[in-house]
């Protein structure tokens, strides 16, 4: 399903019920969507989405507000009822079924735990509306809370544990289930930087420990590119690109997206015409980009991209057009702002490099050997 792009919630709280599925194992954890479209009254909120999710793997969807991105999750869920398509979960279609019916662990960005339980009795919930005997249950509970290494928090209320705990009982909740497929809608979001960082980290070798295959909504391009095997990119409810993190910013499948992911410099076209073919785009009289055209990319509306790690920067002994205006050192590179009369560009450069560069500054800009690449515009 991926050949048509460019291959490269309240607070609810969900409890499955673990009606069968498929007995077919080899199954457990797949997700395959088909021609997906969902709209809220007369407003298209999802459109022909296509999306083949494998056992195991860890998928971002990635997007501003209002993409369609918590819309999908919400369909796989059960949620939302799309109006046309298919939701393929281990072999099943389950487009038409409940929430109950899908065997779905899901963590809301609010965590939804009950105030007035303790961590091990929010854990041990599901498992309790599942009827599952006493024993059995406490026993998987504390298994699912020491695995987020909060074994030694069981008694306690969520108003007694921080934000970051309170994300481990609610990822315990998800996990302890069992589920073919969990689903993540922002559950970093309410964490201060430091310690969505370290989350980032933990829910990261969680889920490859347990083998779970995951679905992650964020609008954090950072997060998603850290997180994520594969990022599926939406905009106005249609996919972009499907890609894994490199391909993403190496690839970008057109303008906007390499815009969003900041993915380097953009300079708009048209583009000039060399003689060898290339097109190129010419920023002062002395300085001139240029990359071989793209197939499908048409000449009037394209630009070319430029990654900031390869626009090279070097110290004028007269003045340019092209001036320092920010040097924001970060260890071994520094990033520098360059101002001219189109807008800025940006560099990141070697800190030795950087060395001779100050704010006010006018530079030379030359672009690293294959370096550029034409993208369609809107």
């Amino acid at each position: 399903m991926l050949g048509k792009y460019f291959d490269t919630a309240g607070s609810r709280v969900v409890v499955s019920t673990g009606e069968p599925v498929m007995e077919n194992s080899s199954q457990a954890g797949t997700l395959q969507i088909e021609s997906l479209e969902l709209y809220y009254g007369d407003f298209p909120a999802l459109l022909d989405i296509d999306l083949d999710v494998q056992a195991g793997e860890f998928i971002a969807l990635l997007g501003p507000s209002g993409c369609g991105k918590t819309s999908l999750l919400r369909s796989v869920a059960g949620f939302n009822i799309p109006q046309n398509g298919r939701i393929v979960l281990n072999g099943r279609d389950v487009a038409d079924s409940p929430p109950r019916s899908r065997n779905i662990g899901i963590v809301f960005q609010s965590y939804a735990l009950f105030p007035h339980m303790t961590a091990l009795q929010n854990v041990a919930f599901g498992l309790e509306c599942r009827h599952m005997p006493k024993a059995k249950v406490e026993e998987r509970a504390r298994g699912a809370l020491d695995k987020v290494h909060l074994g030694d928090f069981a008694d306690r209320r969520p108003k007694e544990l921080s934000g970051g705990q309170q994300q481990r009982v609610a990822l315990a909740r998800a996990i302890v289930i069992e589920p073919d497929l969990l689903l993540l809608d922002e559950p970093l979001g309410a964490l201060d930087k430091q310690l969505r960082l370290k989350m980032q980290y933990e829910l990261k070798e969680l889920q490859r420990s347990l083998g779970i295959t995951a679905i992650f909504v964020t609008h954090d391009q950072e997060e998603a590119v850290a997180m994520a095997d594969r990022i599926v990119v939406l905009r106005d409810g249609r996919i972009q690109q499907i890609a894994s993190p490199d391909e993403l910013f190496a690839q970008p499948a057109n303008a906007w997206l390499a815009e969003f992911i900041d993915a380097g410099n953009l300079l708009s076209g048209p583009p000039t015409v060399q003689p060898n073919g290339n097109w190129s785009a010419k920023l002062s009289d002395t300085i001139e980009f240029s990359a071989p055209m793209q197939k499908g990319v048409e000449q009037k509306t394209a630009s070319l991209l430029i990654p900031q790690h390869q626009l090279q920067v070097t110290l004028a002994t007269s003045p340019t057009p092209f001036k320092i205006s920010h040097l924001k050192p970060s260890g071994l590179t520094t990033t520098a702002d360059i101002r001219w009369e189109a807008g800025y560009l940006r560099a990141q450069l070697s800190a030795e490099d950087a060395l001779c560069l100050s704010v006010g500054a006018s530079v030379h800009l030359a672009a690293a050997p294959g370096a550029g690449l034409w993208l369609a515009g809107d």
